[in-house]
């Protein structure tokens, strides 16, 4: 008999294929009777009421008339029992149980023992699944089968239920129901565009659905690729016949064979005929086959699933160099994705990106970051995207709810379209402030700095007001390339921002890679990668890159004298100092070169990692500011990864606990007089402007696009009411409370339109 993980990986496996729920509780309710040996079993779901219900939404063994017709609230029943209680129920009678519900005409009163499981994700309970037997009790091998199965259903599950809800026939839907997706909100603002699906060729459930009219390009296409992957496989049989067996040899070749003719390519010609674009029929054609094998109680033919999948990809592969043409990326293009990378930004042209979508990720991720640095919003870490059936389709993106509205209907067109225009009308008022200084009502002042990395942003960073640069991420032109800059690359490249923002300080931070910001010709594969080599650690590793780049900034900075360093991941004083020795010596290399004596820039480090903040006055006897990033501060005092969309909900820099640890940064920096700014997100929330203004700071720097609502607030309120406000926030318990205090603040002000949408 197959073991058990075996059979538990077969039903998830066939689950999350499925092409809606219904095929998927079936399936499940199916091998559940066969590897339990039972004689009945029954799934109810959870509705998106509140309270929400139990529907039964599959069954076999009972009279199958009874699916979609019996509801149960949560406590009701015994099926309401397990999920009420979110814990398994294994009885030898049900019938004789208080809380039995007898089905009239079910037939389940001939099946007395009874097993209930509840299926649970996040906390929440998504559903239950019974099973039935009339004989023979269920051991605890059958409790923790069906216990292990139902803690791995639930993302199945969702996954299914979600393609359920959106399945297209050509270009339109079963049904006129728009799909909703929620994730995490990113950026303040909405966008109406039309999806487009970067699909890099790497894998077979990437590649998005697309209808053709003309089949016959399609068809050549895919005879084009067929016949170069054969050419190869033969070839490398040929290849390692030098080196491994006969019998090891002939897997190339029988690889090659299938390719030859038979039910895999004809599926495939069946497909594109009736409309589909060659990936797509070859995709579903491969899983089709596969399935077979994975079917078969034989372990080993099972494994064969895993070659057909292997042709697959090296097919796929091929036919999309065979159609590598120039991406047509429309006006106002929601890039979506399963996750979306700083190059996938790259690629789209500035002025026609108007938002992302992605299944991965969260509202700190660094994608997330750059889309707040572009004004775009976002909506990241979405369970259970329909990626693949997305390309083309009409979007509504909600930066403030973090919901997407995917082939809406008129009504929310309609809905958004006047919250667009309302948006319009905040804009224009907030554009109106651009000129202005940033004066809270009692008349302090507060700098306003702009985020940067992007050519693009300098226009709008000089138009929106700001003070200058607080923060420029130098990674951003070393991940779009294919090597390291060299220095007079970089050179090019601070001048130009220097320059550009001429009288005025620009901070450019040192190179910040590693973690979420990987350079795909440095690659670094480590366990926990937020906690390893990364930020200042590599450069001071890597000595020969930290002076290249030292060197280009400052050469840059002569003639332009508007230059500060900033150190990012600094988590002690030795770091600062190691530093400072190869920033005096990259200076003293070009006043050796130039000949004459270069003025020290101001050197700064970002305080991000909680040893600095209790190193704080240390660390600043050295430098001459710091600034406080935000985001991976939180990340590391919460132990929460910022990139998780797992554990997004526990995220937030307003955390009383993050609040107390900036605060305690301000206070050790006063005692050396050093200048503190905050570079973080954190900045650019109006809600966090307040908190910041409240504990003493009074420089921030942020995305663009933020910096009129952060100025709209500062001007809103006296400094002495957001002291106030500070002091009631960090006697909260958690962020939800110190939220709803600065909130209430905020709409008492008139402002709530700064954070939501509409006025």
């Amino acid at each position: 008999m197959p073991s058990m993980i075996y059979r538990l990986q077969r039903i998830i496996q066939e689950v999350s294929r499925s092409p809606d729920i219904q095929h998927a509780l079936d399936s499940i309710a199916q091998s559940l009777i066969a590897d339990l040996v039972a004689d009945a079993c029954t799934i109810f779901l959870a509705t998106d009421d509140n309270p929400p219900s139990l529907i039964l939404k599959s069954s076999y063994g009972l009279n199958p008339d009874i699916v979609g017709n019996v509801t149960r609230n949560f406590g009701q029943g015994l099926i309401g029992l397990v999920a009420a209680k979110a814990e398994s129920i294994n009885l030898t009678n049900a019938l004789e149980h208080k809380d039995f519900i007898l089905v009239p005409d079910s037939g389940e009163d001939k099946f007395p023992i009874y097993l209930g499981v509840p299926i649970i994700s996040h906390r929440k309970v998504l559903g239950v699944i019974a099973i039935q037997r009339a004989q023979q009790v269920f051991n605890e091998d059958d409790e923790a089968f069906l216990t292990t199965l139902a803690s791995q259903l639930a993302t199945s599950i969702e996954h299914a239920e979600s393609q359920g809800r959106f399945k297209l026939i050509g270009s339109k839907k079963l049904d006129s129901t728009t799909h909703v997706v929620r994730g995490v909100a990113s950026l303040p603002g909405m966008a109406i565009g039309h999806a487009l699906v970067l699909n890099r060729g790497v894998k077979l459930e990437s590649v998005p659905d697309k209808k053709v009219k003309d089949s016959l390009p399609e068809i050549k296409s895919f005879d084009d690729a067929v016949r170069k992957v054969q050419e190869e496989l033969t070839q490398q049989a040929e290849r390692m016949r030098a080196s491994l067996p006969e019998e090891e040899c002939a897997l190339f070749l029988a690889y090659a064979q299938m390719l030859n003719s038979g039910s895999l390519i004809d599926d495939t010609y069946r497909r594109i005929e009736q409309g589909s674009w060659g990936p797509a029929s070859w995709r579903d054609t491969v899983e089709e086959h596969a399935q077979v094998f994975e079917r078969m109680e034989d372990e080993y033919l099972a494994a064969r699933a895993s070659d057909i999948r292997d042709l697959g990809h090296r097919v796929l592969r091929a036919l999309m160099l065979e159609r590598d043409t120039p991406i047509d990326f429309p006006d106002h293009t929601v890039l979506v994705g399963d996750e979306i990378t700083a190059t996938d930004l790259a690629e789209v042209p500035p002025d026609r990106l108007c938002a992302i979508i992605s299944t991965h990720g969260s509202s700190s991720s660094h994608v997330a970051i750059l889309a707040h640095a572009l004004g775009i919003p976002a909506v990241m870490g979405v369970p259970n995207l329909p990626v693949n059936q997305m390309d083309g389709l009409k979007v509504v993106v909600d930066g403030y709810s973090g919901c997407a509205y995917i082939d809406p209907d008129e009504n929310i067109l309609a809905e958004y379209g006047a919250y667009l225009e309302e948006e319009e009308v905040i804009e224009r008022d907030l554009l109106s402030l651009k000129n202005e200084p940033a004066f809270t009502l009692d008349q302090h002042r507060i700098s306003l700095y702009v985020n940067s990395g992007l050519m693009a942003d300098y226009t709008p960073s000089l138009k929106s007001g700001a003070e200058g640069i607080g923060l420029y991420r130098t990674e951003i032109p070393f991940q779009i390339r294919d090597r390291f800059p060299t220095e007079e690359e970089q050179y090019h490249m601070y001048n130009k921002v220097l320059k550009t923002f001429s009288g005025m300080p620009v901070v450019l931070r040192t190179l910040d890679v590693g973690g979420d910001k990987p350079l795909s010709y440095f690659p670094i594969k480590e366990a926990n990668p937020f906690l390893g080599w990364r930020g200042v650690r590599i450069t001071l590793d890597h000595p020969e890159i930290f002076i290249t780049q030292l060197r280009a900034m400052i050469r840059a900075n002569i003639g332009n004298d508007n230059l500060q360093i900033l150190l990012p991941m600094i988590s002690g004083q030795a770091e600062v100092a190691d530093s400072l020795e190869l920033i005096h010596r990259a200076k003293y290399e070009i006043e050796e070169e130039f000949g004459h004596d270069i003025e020290m820039p101001k050197i700064g480090a970002m305080i991000e990692v909680p040893s600095a903040v209790y190193q704080i006055e240390d660390i600043c006897s050295l430098v001459d500011f710091i600034s406080i990033g935000t985001n991976d501060l939180t990340q590391y005092l919460l132990a929460v990864d910022r990139n998780n969309e797992n554990v997004a909900e526990l995220y937030s820099s307003l955390h009383p606990a993050v609040l107390k640890a900036m605060r305690q940064v301000v206070e050790g920096a006063k005692h050396t007089d050093t200048p503190v700014s905050v570079c973080g997100e954190l900045a650019g929330d109006p809600l966090g402007v307040m908190a910041l203004l409240g504990m003493g700071i009074n420089s921030l720097s942020m995305s663009v696009g933020s910096l009129l609502r952060a100025k709209k607030v500062i001007k809103s309120f006296n400094l002495d009411e957001m002291e106030v406000m500070f002091s009631e926030a960090i006697m909260k318990t958690n962020p939800a409370q110190v939220r709803e205090l600065y909130i209430e603040k905020l709409n008492s002000k008139g402002l709530g339109g700064l954070i939501r949408v509409g006025k």
